[in-house]
């Protein structure tokens, strides 16, 4: 008798740093539990996947994808794109897949000036001004690179998103939270929550979660971190004049960065 088949899981990379890929691999044992439930037929940072395999499944077929980086040139598209068609369910998953983050700011400028920027500057070892080319003609052939976008854009203005996991990246603690609430599903024991939810963080603020002493703000001014000549390391920061994100960013990462350089 046949064991029945695992559903499949894929996870792709597109216009981010790397740190999503790790903390899934931070989940330590977890990601054993990924294994052991799921068929993985597609994660090129830890396997070798080509994009024909994708390609040659039912539309459908792949249970599970996370896809974390924002869409940045037409290789990230596209195979956006094929992975939403071959998909049930796909996740965006960390802060650049979610709505741009750090590489999002690329978006104040121009294809150009980026360009200009990247092949351009002194800490660039580039004394011929080379730029990036599209197509070139060799003997053997014709070799070609993506095109980079006009803008970048999070992955739900390029295909339709059914759950959304933040973070910059996702917690690993949180990661291994969503896994097992998967898992659950799949052994019928839990439900699928509502298309378009936020898994893996909190109901709250970091505001919440951190450790540093709160109390009712009057704020005078803000003042750049290197311009203070002593930072309470017990005192809300925003009570200290210094920029906070706290009260608008969701829970569940244990405020780490207002714990950073904390004595207790």
């Amino acid at each position: 008798m046949t064991p029945a088949a695992k559903p499949k899981f894929a996870m792709y990379w597109a216009a981010s740093c790397g740190g999503c890929e790790i903390a899934v691999l931070n989940t330590h044992e977890k990601i054993l539990d990924v294994d052991k439930n799921f068929d993985v037929v597609f994660w090129p940072v830890a396997m070798d996947a080509k994009y024909k395999d994708v390609e040659n499944l039912q539309d459908g077929e792949i249970l599970l994808t996370l896809l974390n980086g924002s869409i940045r040139n037409e290789e990230n598209e596209r195979i956006a794109r094929l992975l939403r068609q071959k998909s049930q369910l796909l996740v965006a998953f960390g802060s650049c897949a979610n709505e741009g983050c750090i590489p999002g700011l690329a978006n104040l400028s121009t294809r150009e000036e980026v360009f200009a920027t990247v092949y351009g500057t002194p800490t660039t070892d580039n004394p011929q001004g080379m730029r990036p080319q599209y197509e070139y003609h060799a003997p053997e052939g014709t070799l070609s690179i993506p095109v980079f976008n006009p803008v970048l854009r999070p992955l739900d203005q390029v295909v339709d998103v059914d759950y959304y996991i933040p973070g910059c990246p996702p917690e690993s603690h949180q990661i291994a939270a969503v896994i097992d609430v998967v898992i659950s599903v799949l052994e019928g024991k839990a439900e699928l929550p509502p298309k378009g939810s936020v898994l893996g963080a909190g109901d709250s603020t970091v505001c919440e979660e951190c450790g540093r002493t709160r109390n009712v703000k009057q704020i005078k001014n803000f003042t750049r971190i290197q311009e203070m000549r002593e930072i309470d390391p017990e005192l809300c920061l925003l009570e200290q004049g210094l920029i906070c994100n706290g009260p608008a960013t969701l829970s569940g990462c244990g405020a780490l960065c207002p714990a950073a350089g904390e004595t207790k």
